[in-house]
């Protein structure tokens, strides 16, 4: 658990950089062929802060550099929802960074809730992003490095944002992409998402007005509220329900591809609605709220459900937001919260390179701008309606390119 111990007959720890106590020794990684990469597996404590806790067992994946002998080592810290999986990031490295990938081992972190690093039964809701945090730090010390490099998205972009703010001298530089504050309450920076998410739909459905390929083109406005109409009087099929078209748009917006939300609703306006089914996903259940609960007191997310109740629903919503703060108060009080992590004094001196796309509908920029700024990080955005960028938008994943290799 990243902390200072104070002890009374002993200085405290450093004003400058927070002091890392291990809750146990680095265990050792084992790695194994995995076709071109090698896939490994490592001994995490479910509760750092334990003396004896239970283990789990940590997934991670290697690709190790094809050009030097003591290449540095770049982790990679996935969102635990929209990103691709760890395993994907490092077989498709060279294909998504280019050449100079090369000159980095590579190692992607399946963080602990995922389908790679499972959670033993009755601890499954132990995901939080601090607890994440350790885990990261824990494989640094497994793999030997003294310093590294990294690159997170969404989740993971600020789980490492706060292992950087406490350990500002682990690193050589840091990307992360589309993070969220862990310094500032959440709840503060929900109502910043909600809005962007308000202002993300009201982008598409104006992106559907504009553009001709837009299956609902002639008068969107008039079609979406003809669909409210239509489900009301239950002229479409029974599954359709304000929840579904939620998810699907969710999912679509996030993905940057506005177009196959019409196109599923132009579906469901003529009598079918597998396609929707299918853009949405399965429906919301408790587990699935463990990772949001895992990083908010319980009155956090009473304000946290009251705002998103809140939020205008002149045509759709995005995601079933409300439902999953709502489960919180059937799942363990929050130990370890996000918005009190404390930077350490000497955060604004590391490497860190934010970005984030301006019409991001799930992380507000301002929360990600406000915080750069602050801590004298460099900020980049890119003009883009989705969320994420980092391997996707070429421009700023040449960027990105650019700053990991710059800071060697």
């Amino acid at each position: 658990m990243l902390l200072c111990v104070l002890v009374a007959s002993v200085a405290a720890c450093s004003s400058e950089e927070i002091t890392s106590v291990a809750s146990a020794p680095a265990s050792d990684i084992t790695w194994l062929p995995c076709g071109d990469i090698e896939c490994g597996q490592i001994q995490i404590p479910v509760d750092h802060s334990a003396t004896s806790s239970e283990k789990f067992t940590l997934g991670l994946y290697r690709r190790t550099s094809r050009v030097s002998n003591d290449a540095r080592t770049l982790m990679l810290v996935p969102d635990k929802k929209w990103s691709t999986s760890a395993r994907d990031m490092v077989e498709a490295a060279v294909l998504t960074y280019g050449p100079r990938i090369n000159s980095f081992n590579v190692v992607a972190v399946a963080p602990r809730g995922s389908a790679e690093s499972v959670l033993p039964t009755g601890a499954e809701h132990n995901v939080g992003t601090l607890d994440i945090v350790d885990d990261l730090d824990m494989v640094r010390r497994a793999l030997g490095q003294e310093k590294v490099s990294v690159i997170g998205w969404g989740t993971g972009a600020t789980a490492v944002t706060a292992w950087v703010m406490q350990r500002p001298r682990d690193f050589y530089s840091a990307v992360v992409d589309s993070p969220l504050d862990p310094s500032v309450s959440p709840v503060k920076q929900i109502r910043q998402n909600i809005a962007a998410g308000e202002l993300g739909v009201l982008t598409a459905v104006k992106w559907c007005a504009s553009h001709l390929s837009c299956t609902i083109n002639a008068n969107v406005a008039t079609g979406l509220n003809l669909l409210k109409t239509d489900m009301r009087l239950g002229r479409v099929p029974a599954d359709v329900t304000n929840e579904v078209i939620a998810r699907a748009a969710e999912h679509a917006l996030a993905d940057g591809n506005p177009g196959v939300l019409f196109d599923v609703i132009a579906q469901v306006m003529v009598g079918s609605s597998a396609r929707l089914q299918t853009l949405a996903g399965a429906a919301l259940v408790q587990t699935d709220a463990y990772s949001k609960c895992a990083d908010v007191s319980q009155a956090q997310a009473v304000s946290i459900v009251q705002a998103y109740e809140a939020m205008s629903d002149q045509y759709f919503r995005l995601g079933n937001n409300a439902q999953a703060y709502g489960y919180c108060s059937g799942i363990p009080a929050a130990v370890r919260p996000l918005g009190v992590v404390k930077p350490s004094a000497i955060a604004s001196e590391a490497k860190v390179l934010v970005t984030i796309a301006r019409g991001d509908q799930m992380n507000a920029p301002v929360n990600a701008r406000e915080m750069a700024k602050r801590l004298g990080w460099k900020y980049q955005s890119v003009f883009a309606n989705r969320h994420l960028v980092v391997g996707i938008d070429r421009a700023m994943t040449q960027t990105v390119m650019d700053f990991l290799v710059g800071e060697r």
